[in-house]
């Protein structure tokens, strides 16, 4: 028995899955490929699979976390899974995380750029960076260059994408999420004012 962490990404029109449906689509994949993924005991077993915090529909994420136990695990698994996902997922890196604190306390930040698609808005958001303006609680950091607003939270489960835009809306930056691009960088981590990426190794618990 493996506990495998595998980092994806999630572009284009499979952003639309929603993500409480991702582990059914990765435990098919998984299947296909030849991993017998272990099932949870009780009355109404299920495939072993844990996903990082929520994504909201439509968002494009570049490094997702998951984790999955696996009772015949081999590397051979972790470079076939690709071609059994659907077009727009894409596993980056995989690995045994025995020994590793639970994926949950591991997500201890995110990192969102949201791209305003009219120049003036994004003008002004980053007028209000510049000013010091932090648009919701348990921001880490927050910056503005190129038409892009990066903005880096903690406890990612309660603040997310949508909390985000709901800020740029209540001060009138924007209208709705059509007038943005927001795109999830990156889960993990947070060390020296950057968002560190989630190790897929095992590591001895102290």
């Amino acid at each position: 028995m493996a506990r495998v962490r595998m980092i994806f990404s999630k572009r284009g029109r499979v952003c639309f899955v929603p993500h409480v449906e991702m582990p059914a689509l990765f435990c098919r994949a998984l299947r296909r490929a030849g991993a017998r993924v272990q099932l949870t005991e009780g009355m109404s077993p299920r495939p072993k699979i844990s996903l990082g915090p929520a994504l909201p529909v439509g968002v494009p994420a570049l490094a997702e976390p998951l984790e999955v136990w696996i009772e015949n695990w081999e590397k051979r698994l972790g470079e076939a899974i690709n071609g059994y996902l659907p077009g727009g997922v894409t596993v980056c890196r995989y690995g045994v995380v025995e020994g590793r604190p639970r994926l949950n306390e591991e997500c201890a930040a995110a990192l969102y750029g949201v791209f305003f698609r009219d120049p003036r808005a994004f003008e002004r958001a980053r007028a209000m960076v510049d000013d010091g303006w932090v648009p919701v609680e348990g921001i880490l950091d927050i910056s503005a260059s190129e038409g892009w607003v990066d903005v880096a939270v903690a406890s990612p489960g309660q603040v997310g994408g949508g909390t985000i835009v709901k800020s740029l809306v209540d001060e009138g930056l924007v209208r709705s999420w059509s007038e943005l691009l927001v795109t999830r960088l990156a889960v993990g981590g947070w060390l020296e004012g950057e968002v560190t990426p989630l190790a897929c190794e095992g590591s001895e618990r102290g």
